[in-house]
């Protein structure tokens, strides 16, 4: 294989983040064929493997043949079958064990090094192009690998999906606990709330940043202007969502499914009207209250609601009652001060809100 056609062309860096249920996996499927883009088939939690001993071990013996083993092993979802993001590939792993070698030789070992090898190598793995200008898009998913990417890539641009705030809630705390039962339980509850509010509060002491709207993904202006911000040309490929070249089938927790890859339009439905009590909207509207300005409707509190908030934090939310009922029937005392333990926490987190 001719390797020298490799060698002279320039990368930059850009990362999704994203505040939830949000359509983060729809927005990379959508840049997964754009010329110029390299990306991997779904989220890469980088970092965390970085801090996992045996990556730490292997790192400092640089042994790259047992390091890109490893890697292999513990991010199957990308190579194989990704059982939640309903993804199947068929992937050669000598091929891309080989770019790798080929990419990482008398390079030195670091973070930056390790991961750009990583992703010329599974984009050529996939038979396709490198230009002289690229863009690797690392879907960084979470706040903790966002921050690490964002320090070790210090021009890198940022990619932020987000999403009506009371359908990003509902759709995080129904679809998950629908899909997998142990998701029922105030800690996920708690993290849920806090991340849709935490997350955008992040996103906004970033300087290149984008805010990629759910409800305008289905706009051809909207994604060239993505794009646009990436210093890409247009390419109606960024109209199907793929992953190596398949198109995305949607995600298992995902109540509506599609086919071919494109924009499913069932996720603008609202549908959260019911899944809230009154009192709940008023304390969401004022935890969620910056999402006014991406033209969301979340209303000011009046005088009135603002004083009702600290007794309104004390009452569980209508979709926590159910859970309440579970753990007054239940046997195991430790499941029992567990979620009492994260039910506090949100009322804390609440309360600190408030007061500071």
């Amino acid at each position: 294989m001719n390797f020298k056609k490799f060698k002279n062309f320039t990368i930059k860096y850009a990362c999704i983040f994203t505040t939830g249920r949000t359509g983060s996996d729809y927005l990379q499927g959508c840049l997964d064929g754009v010329p110029g883009i390299i990306t991997f088939s779904g989220e890469l939690p980088f970092f965390k493997f970085l801090k996992d001993s045996q990556t730490i071990k292997f790192l400092k013996e640089e042994d790259l043949n047992k390091l890109i083993i490893y890697f292999i092993k513990k991010n199957k979802n990308l190579f194989f079958y990704d059982k939640i993001e309903n993804k199947k590939f068929n992937f050669s792993i000598k091929k891309f064990k080989k770019f790798f070698l080929f990419f990482m030789k008398d390079k030195k070992l670091d973070n930056e090094n390790f991961l750009k090898s990583i992703y010329l190598s599974y984009h050529l793995t996939l038979k396709r192009k490198i230009f002289k200008n690229n863009i690797i898009v690392h879907h960084s998913h979470n706040l903790y690998e966002t921050e690490m990417f964002l320090q070790n890539f210090k021009n890198a641009k940022l990619l932020v999906t987000i999403r009506n705030p009371l359908q990003n809630l509902k759709s995080g705390i129904a679809n998950w606990v629908r899909y997998d039962k142990k998701k029922k339980n105030f800690e996920h509850f708690y993290l849920y709330i806090s991340r849709i509010r935490e997350d955008l509060n992040y996103a906004f002491t970033k300087k290149k940043v984008f805010f990629v709207k759910l409800e305008r993904m289905n706009s051809f202006s909207f994604k060239k202007s993505i794009l646009k911000f990436l210093d890409l040309k247009y390419s109606k490929a960024i109209n199907i969502s793929t992953f190596a070249g398949k198109p995305w089938k949607s995600d298992k927790l995902s109540q509506f499914k599609i086919r071919d890859g494109k924009f499913n339009v069932s996720v603008l439905k609202s549908n959260w009207e019911d899944f809230y009590f009154k009192k709940d909207l008023v304390i969401l509207r004022y935890l969620y209250s910056k999402y006014r300005l991406f033209g969301y409707k979340i209303e000011k509190l009046d005088i009135l609601e603002k004083l009702c908030l600290p007794l309104f934090f004390l009452i569980p939310m209508k979709f926590e009652i159910k859970m309440i009922q579970s753990i007054l029937f239940t046997n195991s005392i430790k499941k029992i001060f567990f979620n009492i333990y994260f039910y506090l926490r949100k009322i804390s987190y609440y309360y600190k809100i408030y007061l500071f």
